[in-house]
């Protein structure tokens, strides 16, 4: 009896940009990803952007300026199928799965929203992850009108299986059930009804079995029980999954915070030491403005001395001044009177000679 195969889509919402650049950094390979194949990650393919980086800034720049800050800021869809159906499906048929998946990511979002798709076949299952910014139509960052409650979240699985699985020959996982999304507690409490998961033992019906007709109900007891435990198989592979990749997202935002870290004491050492230069440009600062200051102190008891010699040189070179103006005031006036005085002297003996005549006398 085969098992049956089913659509699997999961959706996980990144609340800061530490968990975007994480889980970026695990789908893009740039930090050591022990489940992935090195020899097959040629294979993956990638649409939109091309780096964790990449996506960090795609997704930065769709979202509004006002958000709250508990805001959903990107959703991380996963979409894969039972591990058995890969290993039967034609790869046309895989590659035309996964195209479908998009063009469904496209209708429920917008394509503009859609910052990167990466389909990874370097692992044991091939996987399609997408980085969805949850934009409403009318412009609303809004991961609940997306993913908020059971009823959307059953909604989305049915839709994605309908439109995406059933083509394909994919179920949908039991509507209600809890496989649909398998934690490890409820698969460590299937593992402690059946630790090996082994498969139900065939019954024998007796010979009265047979003659009573209990046999039939027996093998349709047994159709049953098989049925349930593939499907505890199958929970057992989604848990294991899904585990894997939380255990790889965990250790790329553990990667990331040490970076982080790193960085942040890179920075607290370099602010140090610019801290270091600033106090001692500032006591260089200090000392070259003392030394300044003194120096112009000291041109300013100079400047007074030199401007009191001034004025000491400029009082002397009035007096000489007003000397020199006196002594050839006083030569002129000298000059003025010699010749009246010699006029007076003749005329006085002209008079002399008149009054004694006989002084004339030879």
């Amino acid at each position: 009896m085969s098992q049956p195969a089913y659509c699997i889509v999961r959706a996980e919402k990144l609340t800061s940009f530490g968990s975007i650049i994480g889980s970026a950094k695990h789908t893009f390979r740039e930090i050591p990803t022990p489940n992935a194949n090195a020899c097959r990650t040629h294979l993956n393919k990638t649409f939109g952007a091309q780096d964790a980086a990449a996506v960090r800034a795609a997704i930065q720049a769709r979202l509004p300026v006002k958000r709250r800050k508990d805001a959903v800021l990107a959703i991380e869809y996963l979409v894969t199928a039972s591990p058995e159906w890969f290993r039967t499906a034609p790869a046309k048929q895989q590659n035309a799965y996964f195209a479908a998946a998009v063009r469904w990511l496209e209708a429920r979002h917008g394509k503009a929203n859609i910052v990167c798709v990466n389909m990874q076949l370097d692992e044991t299952s091939p996987h399609l992850v997408a980085y969805v910014v949850p934009l409403t139509k009318d412009g609303r960052l809004s991961a609940k009108d997306f993913l908020g409650g059971r009823k959307v979240l059953s909604e989305m699985q049915t839709d994605f299986a309908e439109k995406i699985g059933k083509p394909v020959g994919l179920q949908r996982g039991v509507e209600g059930s809890k496989a649909v999304h398998t934690t490890a507690k409820q698969f460590a409490t299937a593992l402690q009804k059946n630790p090996t998961l082994a498969p139900p033992a065939a019954p024998v019906p007796t010979f009265a079995d047979r003659i009573t007709g209990r046999a039939k109900q027996i093998e349709e007891d047994h159709a049953a029980a098989q049925a349930e435990h593939a499907a505890l198989v199958e929970q057992a592979r989604n848990v294991a999954e899904v585990s894997r990749h939380a255990r790889a997202r965990q250790a790329a935002a553990l990667e990331q915070l040490r970076q982080e870290a790193e960085e942040a004491k890179r920075h607290e050492a370099e602010a140090a030491r610019l801290s270091e230069e600033n106090q001692l440009l500032k006591r260089e600062l200090q000392e070259q403005r003392t030394h300044f200051q003194r120096q112009i102190a000291d041109l300013k008891v100079a400047l007074v001395k030199a401007v009191d010699q001034m004025r000491d040189l400029l009082a002397k070179v009035g007096l000489l001044t007003r000397q020199r103006d006196q002594a050839e005031a006083e030569n002129q006036r000298a000059s003025a009177i010699a010749p009246g005085c010699g006029a007076i002297a003749l005329e006085t003996l002209s008079d002399e000679f008149s009054m004694h005549p006989s002084t004339n006398r030879v």
